[in-house]
């Protein structure tokens, strides 16, 4: 089975779109670019779905512009995947690079004897939680061999990061669900399993990475973000992060 590649890129990126095509070239692949979305091109729906209310109780922040629209330039290549009919598809950023496993990884995780296929419906390809991830991983008593020396793993915390990952019919179906009133960037209401019911499960050593030299369409916060946020706005985000957490445990006591 070959599992779809689909590549969200503003169509302005130029640059971004050759290197990934020679990247794909290089590993014997194809793809299908979707279009990236830019602030300016979201609609009046787009921007109504989007909960202030619970972004300030959870986030602590109001989300950029630049978030909201990567938000449905996901959920555009996610309903792409979905209305072509395919059973699973790989969503890659257009800054990445692949490393060489990554085409035997993507052949077993679509196969039709993928390991642990009853229990997952996202993978994701990478984590931006470097330290972290790992350290979970290794506690992980979910696993399985994959080609490459790769691993994949179920874990019980979040992965962070959206430069690629699989997802299946089922996952893409979660995913719009659950962010149809979005509050998170992209990849953090993607991790939030207790409430979506997607176990977080990740691929190490990753099959794929960032490109520094290139910088962020979506743009960066400083590390101090929350310290602007009012006290009472940081006193629901405490309030909430407790909250969340209690909700972490339930589900892993109800999902083990």
């Amino acid at each position: 089975m070959t599992v779809p590649l689909y590549i969200v890129s503003l169509p302005r990126s130029t640059e971004r779109r050759e290197l990934m095509r020679s990247e794909l070239e290089r590993l014997g692949l194809s793809a299908t670019f979707v279009d990236g979305i830019t602030p300016d091109e979201l609609t009046p729906e787009q921007i109504a779905r989007y909960d202030r209310k619970r972004a300030l109780g959870i986030y602590g922040l109001d989300l950029l512009p630049s978030e909201k629209a990567c938000i449905m330039a996901h959920e555009r290549a996610l309903r792409t995947a979905l209305a072509d009919g395919h059973d699973c598809a790989v969503i890659l950023e257009d800054d990445i690079r692949l490393d060489d496993t990554f085409p035997a990884v993507l052949a077993c995780l679509g196969g039709p004897d993928a390991p642990l296929r009853d229990r997952w419906d996202v993978i994701r390809l990478d984590t931006s939680r470097k330290s972290s991830v790992p350290r979970a991983a290794a506690r992980s008593r979910t696993r399985a061999d994959l080609p490459g020396g790769r691993t994949l793993y179920r874990l019980d915390t979040h992965v962070l990061g959206a430069m690629g990952y699989l997802v299946t019919r089922e996952g893409i179906r979660k995913i719009l669900a659950f962010q149809d009133r979005y509050f998170m960037p992209f990849d953090q209401m993607m991790d939030r399993f207790w409430e979506n019911g997607i176990d977080p499960f990740v691929v190490l050593p990753p099959v794929l990475s960032h490109r520094d030299e290139l910088s962020s369409d979506v743009g960066e916060r400083s590390l101090d973000r929350h310290k602007t946020a009012s006290r009472w706005t940081r006193w629901r985000r405490r309030v909430n992060r407790w909250k969340d957490s209690v909700g972490k445990r339930l589900h892993r006591l109800r999902h083990p």
